[in-house]
């Protein structure tokens, strides 16, 4: 006698999801072409941390993953729900770890230091508090350019008076 298994249906998709996940993490361009054949409604799906597979494939470095998974409708500025990083800031998270900034971010800094803005001053320390010890685009440390400002409140920022 031949007993019949019911399938949860939202079983089957979160294996194909997982798959899907899996394929994006190592870089398996052709597994997650095949899992979009035939399951194309989980391109934006998310995992427990909100991330989609673009996300997964972005900060594995993995780029043919991520065209083809863009060229199939993922949504590239979607963010995660743990920390409201995009598949971008996913790519560049291992360099941040390091130390690293984006050039938009070191030269943004530079200008509201320079113009005394302590409002963004503020909030790209908030941010990025390893920018006390970076240096802007022209190899200046970001401590010396407070200093200079003439501005006690961006000098306090990095925990110095004005010189």
């Amino acid at each position: 006698m031949h007993r019949r298994r019911i399938v949860n249906v939202a079983e089957v998709t979160m294996g194909e999801f997982d798959k899907l996940i899996e394929a994006a993490k190592q870089g398996k361009v052709e597994d997650v072409r095949s899992i979009l054949e035939s399951r194309s409604e989980l391109i934006n799906q998310r995992d427990q941390l909100g991330a989609t597979a673009v996300h997964h494939a972005a900060f594995g470095g993995h780029r043919a993953d991520v065209q083809l998974l863009v060229a199939r409708g993922a949504e590239i500025n979607v963010h995660d729900s743990q920390l409201g990083a995009t598949p971008t800031g996913w790519a560049i998270e291992y360099l941040r770890e390091l130390g690293g900034f984006l050039a938009i971010e070191l030269n943004d800094f530079a200008y509201a230091i320079e113009r005394g803005d302590i409002i963004w001053a503020r909030r790209f320390l908030t941010r990025f508090p390893a920018l006390r010890r970076a240096k802007d685009m022209q190899g200046r440390a970001f401590e010396l350019l407070a200093r200079q400002s003439g501005n006690p409140d961006i000098a306090s920022l990095f925990g110095s008076e004005t010189a």
